[in-house]
């Protein structure tokens, strides 16, 4: 059970460090300005793109580590 609460817990910090990257942290439109012109199904699928790449990565990387809980 406490794979699946640690497992949750990551996929929070990766969803909330995007948001707040796309929506705080980017005042000058550096990292995601030439999104800010594109239409909305065209943000939600990068964005959501960029998450799922993210979940994979972070998986893939990790799971020598979570392999034995599973």
């Amino acid at each position: 059970m406490r794979i699946h609460i640690g497992l949750l817990i990551i996929a929070a910090i990766i969803t909330l460090s995007v948001i707040l990257d796309y929506f705080i942290f980017d005042y000058d439109d550096k990292h995601w300005g030439w999104l800010k012109k594109a239409s909305k199904p065209v943000r939600r699928s990068v964005i959501g793109c960029y998450l799922l790449m993210s979940f994979v990565i972070y998986f893939g990387l990790s799971l020598p580590y979570i392999k034995p809980f599973l």
